[in-house]
């Protein structure tokens, strides 16, 4: 099999994946006609890579030869995309942060929500990474880095 081949078969992997789970597969192979969409590819030399299509160059994102990993990080982003759309259409328009350390008015929080909510749909252990580095996240620039992620409730919380 070609490395074209190869490329195409992972792809159509993912794509059947998706649609087993409900995700919106918006996800280019080999590229997207330069729209800055999220793209894959494969080779022998490089292995599995997510890539932004910048006007006809990559900008890459991710690059591993492990398969499992390459999964997870493109199901990542993809879910990631459909927290973002999911937390714009439910925005409280009306919440006026306080400051910094204000989950409740940090947008990424319901974003990261749902992202992990997807990615739990999935694979409970793509959830446990996925909330471990949002937490990190969340709590990079608060001064009290007292978020966590509570899996009973599916929220950050502050602890």
């Amino acid at each position: 099999m070609s490395a074209k081949e190869h490329a195409k078969y992972i792809y159509l992997q993912l794509k059947s994946i998706a649609s087993l789970y409900n995700i919106d597969f918006h996800l280019y192979l080999e590229n997207s006609g330069g729209f800055g969409e999220l793209c894959m590819d494969w080779d022998e030399e490089s292995g599995y890579s997510l890539f932004g299509d910048e006007r006809g160059e990559k900008v890459s994102l991710y690059t591993t030869h492990d398969f499992d990993e390459f999964k997870y990080e493109a199901f990542l982003h993809l879910c990631f995309r459909m927290g973002l759309e999911y937390e714009l259409k439910n925005r409280d328009l009306t919440y006026e942060r306080k400051d910094e350390d204000d989950l409740h008015g940090d947008t990424r929080k319901v974003a990261f929500e749902e992202t992990i909510r997807l990615l739990g749909t999935m694979d409970n252990v793509w959830a446990e990474q996925a909330a471990h580095h949002y937490t990190a996240y969340l709590n990079m620039w608060r001064t009290q880095k007292n978020v966590v992620y509570d899996f009973s409730s599916e929220q950050f919380v502050e602890k």
